[in-house]
């Protein structure tokens, strides 16, 4: 993954309501914020796959950060 995707990717992800966050599992997070990075940015298949191989490998520290944001 490029250094730009995954810059705006967890610039993104900082971006995200909390709510959204509480309501959603794992795999409906990894979902949502690809199809809104998607509306960004036009991703390749082996970009889509690559950023979807991160969110899954990353999802405690997703979580974390937005915590860590709304305290």
């Amino acid at each position: 993954m490029s250094p730009p995707l995954l810059r705006r990717l967890w610039q993104m992800i900082e971006e995200l309501p909390q709510h959204s966050l509480d309501k959603l599992d794992d795999s409906g997070l990894v979902t949502w914020v690809l199809s809104h990075l998607e509306r960004r940015q036009h991703l390749k298949t082996e970009e889509r796959k690559a950023v979807e191989g991160y969110l899954n490998t990353h999802m405690m520290l997703i979580r974390d950060v937005s915590d860590s944001l709304m305290a």
